[in-house]
């Protein structure tokens, strides 16, 4: 009987359903997704030299980036601004077999604030969708004048994250009223 011996290592390269690290190529478990440069992966070799990749270590809570926002936007908190969302926030976290972007927060608009991104600059390429993601996302109330008979008011408007890095509100002065406060909390869509 042969034995095995299992340690760690770290990714120094990635390939289709491999890994190099330590300068041995590792093939990967079905369960080790998204292997990347740096990750430090369980792997482990057979005593007839069968190296397999096991999957990476844990890094703990892939951490959020809080956001710069462009002009004419003030980041949220819990007490008054941004509809009491906190800070508009974001992260790429794995799921599904995939590579997720993740939003959370609000901010406070003023009139007239550009909406063509509402980021200071472009987000990086490794957090853009690889096509246009649409939400329809929360914002203060405003009535809709001129609909005869009608309660109706405006609770929502469109939010395009582009490929371009730019996070759009597409109907920011829909009623009313411009938007004043805007959530992106719970917004996730799939970057690739």
């Amino acid at each position: 009987m042969r034995g095995a011996d299992w340690r760690t290592a770290t990714v120094t390269a990635v390939g289709a359903g491999t890994v190099t690290a330590d300068g041995i190529v590792w093939r990967c478990l079905d369960t080790y997704t998204l292997p990347l440069v740096g990750d430090v992966a369980v792997v482990s070799q057979s005593g007839n030299g069968n190296c397999i990749a096991i999957g990476r270590l844990s890094s703990g809570d892939p951490g959020w980036t809080t956001a710069t926002l462009g002009t004419g936007y003030t980041q949220g908190n819990t007490t008054s601004q941004g509809n009491n969302n906190g800070p508009i926030r974001y992260r790429r976290v794995p799921w599904q077999g995939g590579w997720w972007m993740e939003w959370d927060g609000g901010a406070t608009r003023s009139n007239g604030a550009q909406t063509s991104n509402m980021l200071s600059a472009a987000l990086a390429a490794t957090f853009r969708p690889a096509a246009r993601a649409s939400f329809v996302i929360a914002r203060n109330a405003t009535s809709i004048t001129g609909v005869a008979n009608s309660t109706s008011v405006v609770h929502s408007l469109k939010c395009d994250f582009d490929t371009d890095g730019t996070v759009q509100l597409v109907t920011a002065t829909a009623g009313d009223t411009e938007t004043n406060w805007l959530s992106l909390k719970g917004i996730r869509y799939p970057l690739s």
